[in-house]
């Protein structure tokens, strides 16, 4: 009967010696949240850093289209400049979105996957013209 006393004694100052107080696990995870948000932060400072270069980029690959494309000499149809112009339009539409996200962490995944998606299938078509 006492090595069960002394066995339950000792399970039990190990479960209350090795459980956090619920301050500390409260100052655990407002560290975590606070360390997390901060990544977060990093993460969309970076991202919107790489796509404003890269939307300059497609700027200045459409300007050199349009450059081409008035060219003496050199013949494009209506389709060409069609293409130009919407190109134009969806790299616009691009810059206005990354400027007026809002950061909703909540969304952050979704957006940067949409927004990559379509900044490819820009650049895919801008390399598609420059044949």
């Amino acid at each position: 009967m006492n090595k069960v006393i002394v066995v339950l004694a000792i399970i039990t100052s190990i479960i209350f010696t090795s459980c956090k107080s619920a301050q500390q696990k409260e100052s655990t995870a407002k560290q975590n949240y606070e360390d997390t948000k901060i990544s977060n932060v990093n993460q969309w400072l970076a991202f919107k850093t790489e796509s404003k270069a890269k939307i300059l980029d497609n700027e200045k690959k459409i300007a050199e289209l349009k450059v081409r494309m008035n060219k003496p000499g050199n013949t494009f149809d209506g389709l060409y400049r069609t293409r130009i112009e919407k190109l134009e339009a969806e790299n616009n539409e691009l810059k206005s979105k990354l400027k007026n996200y809002n950061g909703n962490e909540t969304e952050w995944e979704t957006f940067k996957s949409d927004f990559n998606r379509d900044m490819n299938e820009i650049e895919k078509n801008i390399k598609d013209l420059f044949r």
